[in-house]
């Protein structure tokens, strides 16, 4: 359950900088600043998740956001939209394989079972799904029915980018939606498949987890979510999607932003999860010759 949808939950977040370690928490907003930057940037990091009006309470944001003269996000989130039929090809399952081969006889009516119980549907109508796509389909419907404070509204991050529209300031994207769907499928079906199982029978774990990753996000606390992703599990880690999902992608990002915010001073949203760590955007744009400071 730390591992889904992530384009739902994906996404997250007490303390001070510390200036002996370096370690950068305690602030979801941050100010990027010097190397040669005539005007800050910033960057906030996003619950895709989590309600929007949540970011009343973030210090600084509203002023940040308004100096800012274009939007970054992960992907241009209209074009989600644009590419429905694309999505929907990639989330296919291959021609050569079905649910049957991924799963035992057990796991198949185990599966098919809780599917029905959240969606109303079983493996007889979204078989034809890579089981990633299938899992995320289940995370929304765990989230709406075990924690409804999270009911899917407008995310964050489309927030921003229709706020940006509505000013008539650009909107950037770091990575294409197919590169985001193919970072998804990252794995095997049958790791995919296995994934799913794990999820399913730790429900209530899920639920720990998801209401730890909200407290760790309110508060701001980036090292404590950065932590998370090292907590025992009774999943095993799939460190193959975690590399594909952060810090491949915080790597091909930090590779854009010197650029984008030397043309214009940018506003960047993205996932919370991708500030943190020695791999993390905020540590990247320091070793890059930014300055970087918690707004608080």
């Amino acid at each position: 359950m730390k591992k889904v949808f992530l384009v739902v939950i994906f996404a997250l977040i007490c303390g001070a900088i510390s200036a002996q370690s370096g370690e950068k928490t305690g602030s979801l907003l941050w100010r990027i600043s010097g190397n040669g930057l005539t005007q800050p940037s910033y960057v906030f990091g996003t619950h895709h998740a989590y309600p929007v009006s949540f970011l009343d309470s973030v210090a600084g944001l509203q002023q940040a956001f308004a100096s800012s003269q274009q939007v970054v996000g992960e992907i241009v989130m209209t074009e989600m939209m644009a590419m429905g039929l694309e999505m929907q090809r990639a989330g296919m399952m291959p021609p050569d394989s079905t649910w049957q081969m991924l799963l035992s006889e057990y796991d198949f009516r185990f599966v098919d079972e809780q599917l029905t119980a959240f969606l109303g549907v079983g493996l007889q109508a979204i078989g034809v799904l890579r089981p990633f796509m299938v899992n995320m389909m289940w995370s929304v419907a765990f989230l709406q029915k075990k924690i409804p404070e999270m009911t899917p509204g407008e995310p964050m991050d489309s927030w921003f980018q229709q706020q940006a529209t509505s000013r008539g300031i650009p909107v950037i994207g770091l990575e294409s939606v197919m590169d985001q769907m193919d970072a998804f499928g990252t794995g095997s079906l049958r790791r995919q498949a296995a994934d799913l199982v794990c999820g399913l029978r730790n429900i209530d774990h899920g639920e720990y987890v998801i209401r730890k990753l909200n407290r760790l996000y309110r508060t701001a606390d980036l090292s404590g979510l950065f932590a998370m992703l090292r907590e025992d599990s009774p999943c095993p880690t799939n460190v193959e999607w975690e590399t594909a999902m952060n810090d491949a992608r915080n790597k091909r990002w930090l590779e854009k932003l010197p650029a984008i915010i030397a043309d214009k001073p940018s506003f960047i949203a993205v996932g919370a999860m991708h500030l943190p760590g020695e791999v993390g955007i905020l540590v990247g744009l320091q070793r890059a010759g930014f300055t970087v400071e918690a707004v608080k």
